[in-house]
C-alpha cells in the first residue's frame, strides 16, 4: 500500500513540475494565473486554485491531496505552504 502511496505522490509532483514548466496555456488571449479560489474551495481553495489553473478536476486534485496527507503528512505541509504562497484571485 505504501509503495501505492508514494507512486502517487510522485505521479502528481511530476506533473505539477512539467504543468509549470510547460506554462499555461494562451486561449483567445487570456493567460491563467495560478491563485486561491476561495469560492469555490471547501477549506482555503488552495486545490481549487491548481483545479482551475491545470483544469484537472478539483476531486482528482482533493483525492491526491488527501492521499498525500497519509503519506507520512507530507500533504499538511504542502497545503499550508501553498496557502501562503499562492495570491488571492
Amino acid at each position: 500500500m505504501g509503495w501505492l502511496i508514494r507512486a502517487g505522490v510522485y505521479l502528481l509532483s511530476g506533473f505539477t513540475i512539467w504543468q509549470f514548466v510547460q506554462g499555461p496555456a494562451d486561449v483567445a488571449g487570456l493567460h491563467k494565473h495560478l491563485s486561491l479560489d476561495q469560492v469555490h474551495g471547501m477549506v482555503l481553495g488552495v486545490c481549487a486554485g491548481i483545479s482551475n489553473y491545470t483544469g484537472i478536476d478539483v476531486s482528482l486534485i482533493r483525492l491526491v491531496w488527501a492521499l498525500s496527507v497519509f503519506y507520512r503528512g507530507i500533504g499538511i505541509a504542502l497545503y499550508i505552504l501553498a496557502f501562503l504562497i499562492m495570491p488571492v484571485s
